[in-house]
């Protein structure tokens, strides 16, 4: 097998529930307030059991931008 991917598969997360290896998904929205907001996750594709891991929210103001970023802790 490649070490490629042998490394990748060390590295997947699997899920807690099924055992399946999850994919990593990043969603991008703009919100109703005029706020942004990316979440990063792993999600299982069979059971769509799902494990964030870090969410980004920027604020912009009339001459600021605040961000605020929540991480997910092993």
């Amino acid at each position: 097998m490649n070490n490629s991917v042998k490394n990748a598969e060390e590295r997947a997360l699997i899920c807690k529930k099924d055992g399946k290896p999850m994919y990593f998904v990043e969603e991008t929205e703009k919100m109703s307030n005029g706020q942004r907001r990316s979440v990063f996750y792993y999600k299982c594709p069979i059971c769509g059991y799902r494990v964030e891991v870090e969410q980004i929210v920027i604020n912009v103001s009339n001459d600021s931008i605040i961000v605020k970023r929540r991480i997910r802790k092993k």
